[in-house]
């Protein structure tokens, strides 16, 4: 009866897990940069030093791609801008939609500009910066080092669920700290009707296995 219990127990619990590890993620495609070299601090005249570390982002990869894996039908990326030190205009362009328009200095405050359809592969955004005009977009982010023209910083949490893009929109010497827009991605996948049927079967299963072990005492 023992055996049989532990069984069914180990079922149950690989269906939650089966259930739970069906999640599409954010991934870093080598575009310049290895995607085992080293990332970059976050410099110490980074506006936002402080607010990005408390949200786990000390460092940032430079010379990398975002794209994404596993998406499924109904997934979608929620897109907060979150703060920017440049007293110009710097843009955030998904596909043909300006999606972030920031018109000069932002506080850090988390300002919701929507959601994008989740697709596999590299992500089809780009920056701007208005003054000087110049486009950067993802695919083309090859710049590795800290002083080169206009970057974009990329750094993981959660997982992959979240992505944060820092850029930085001249590369002047001092001012080369990829806090002139900075923007949160997160990933929303929503659940396969195979994945919610194997949810449902662990749950039904532990279930059923605590109510025969409180009926036993």
């Amino acid at each position: 009866m023992r055996t049989t219990r532990k069984l069914a127990l180990a079922t149950a619990l690989t269906a939650l897990f089966a259930a739970s590890a069906s999640q599409a993620a954010f991934i870093f495609v080598d575009t310049s940069a290895p995607i085992g070299s080293a990332s970059t601090p976050v410099p110490a005249i980074n506006n936002f030093q402080s607010q990005l570390s408390s949200n786990g982002v000390s460092s940032f990869f430079l010379g990398r791609s975002l794209s994404v894996a596993g998406a499924q039908f109904g997934d979608y990326i929620e897109i907060d801008f979150m703060a920017a030190e440049a007293g110009y205009r710097n843009q955030l362009i998904w596909g043909s939609t300006t999606v972030v328009n920031n018109l000069g200095n932002q506080s850090w405050s988390a300002r919701d500009r929507g959601n994008v359809t989740a697709v596999n592969g590299v992500q089809n955004f780009r920056f701007c910066s208005v003054n000087p005009s110049h486009c950067l977009t993802n695919a083309a982010n090859d710049t590795t080092v800290i002083g080169s023209f206009q970057s974009i910083g990329m750094y993981l949490t959660n997982g992959g669920n979240t992505a944060w893009l820092l850029w930085d929109d001249s590369g002047a010497n001092m001012d080369d700290n990829h806090d002139d827009l900075i923007v949160r991605l997160t990933y929303h996948s929503v659940p396969e009707p195979g994945t919610l049927t194997l949810l449902g079967l662990g749950l039904v299963g532990v279930a059923l296995i605590r109510r025969r072990k409180i009926s036993q005492i």
